[in-house]
């Protein structure tokens, strides 16, 4: 896409959900929003390996949970090429297999991953099958009651889908093959009641990084030919924090030196100081500067990042110090009323 333009999803279930394309006009302004493309229930985007679609998942009451595809101009334009439905509840993450021919979806409260077929345009040709997972999970009864896949994400090799199970206490790594997911799949255990929610891979491949749900703590991991070695985990709460927390977003600096994770109920911000591959140190942990911080992410020019308040509908703007890593809030520069902001991508 043309430079500065990036894209927002809000999770509303009316004609005010869908996806919102916005423009950052310089590095003093405030972002301006230039059009939405319907879809009620959004809640994750990502693009394909070229950049020329864009997947989303959307989940209502009535529909249940579902992929969609959009052909994506330069100038952020979407055309809906195909929406299929997952056979899900609460899709939450989706991504493109590295040869484009498959699409992969999360599906959080069904506890499932739903495996989709893709043309050579990328749209969705039809659901080829969803994989439900089963086995113990963990002990905390009112958020583990039952498997809940959060995120589908891809080794740096490309071998392997990384499957983050926050009710299992898992990662179950699927091989990857031409004809689709091979069953069955090598699975890395959480300490119990940690939560996994979403794994990130540093530029060199061996490292990934964790961040656990229910223990508001980031985790991590040495990554070797499908299997995760634990290294170490870090807090993302100051000591005795007062309040109940869910962590969510996960994030790497533009240039890999920190990375960033955000914490629901003590909305913030923490950023951890990168010491050595899979080392981390607490640097700072600032204000979201709303209720409940679902995402955060760096928008284009990498100078800016974002926090996205769900339950506050709004997206807080700060400055970002590379050299520091800090974050300063940027007054007055807030994108306001919008019916529960929940990812950003670009």
């Amino acid at each position: 896409m043309n430079s500065g333009l990036f894209f927002l999803c809000a999770c509303s279930e009316t004609d005010r959900g869908g996806i919102r394309l916005c423009r950052m006009e310089s590095d003093v302004s405030a972002p301006v929003e230039l059009a939405l493309t319907p879809l009620p229930g959004t809640n994750f985007l990502s693009f394909s390996r070229d950049g020329k679609t864009l997947y989303a998942t959307a989940n209502t009451k009535e529909e249940g949970g579902s992929a969609a595809a959009f052909r994506c101009g330069p100038d952020g334009s979407l055309q809906l090429l195909s929406r299929v439905s997952a056979e899900g509840v609460s899709s939450c993450y989706v991504s493109c297999s590295p040869d484009g021919r498959y699409l992969y979806t999360a599906n959080y409260s069904s506890g499932s991953v739903t495996e989709f077929e893709l043309a050579e345009d990328g749209s969705i040709v039809r659901r080829i099958r969803v994989i439900e997972h089963r086995g113990p999970c963990g002990p905390v009864r009112d958020r583990q009651e039952k498997p809940h896949t959060h995120c589908t994400v891809f080794t740096p090799d490309g071998k392997y889908l990384c499957v983050n199970d926050l009710g299992m206490d898992s990662i179950l790594l699927y091989p990857v093959t031409p004809d689709g997911l091979a069953l069955p799949a090598a699975e890395w255990k959480a300490e119990p009641g940690e939560g996994p929610r979403h794994i990130l891979f540093d530029k060199s491949g061996s490292y990934a990084y964790v961040v656990n749900e229910l223990a508001s703590s980031v985790t991590a991991l040495r990554y070797s030919d499908g299997k995760l070695e634990r290294l170490g985990s870090w807090s993302a709460l100051p000591p005795d924090c007062p309040v109940k927390t869910k962590a969510a977003a996960i994030r790497f600096s533009p240039d890999g030196r920190y990375l960033f994770a955000t914490n629901r109920g003590f909305d913030s911000v923490a950023c951890f100081r990168i010491v050595s591959p899979g080392v981390l140190e607490l640097a700072d942990i600032v204000s979201s500067r709303g209720s409940s911080p679902r995402d955060f992410q760096f928008l284009p020019g990498g100078k800016i990042a974002a926090a996205a308040n769900e339950f506050s509908d709004q997206v807080c703007l700060f400055d970002y110090e590379a050299g520091s890593g800090t974050l300063r809030y940027r007054e007055g520069a807030d994108l306001t009323d919008l019916p529960r902001p929940l990812y950003i991508a670009f």
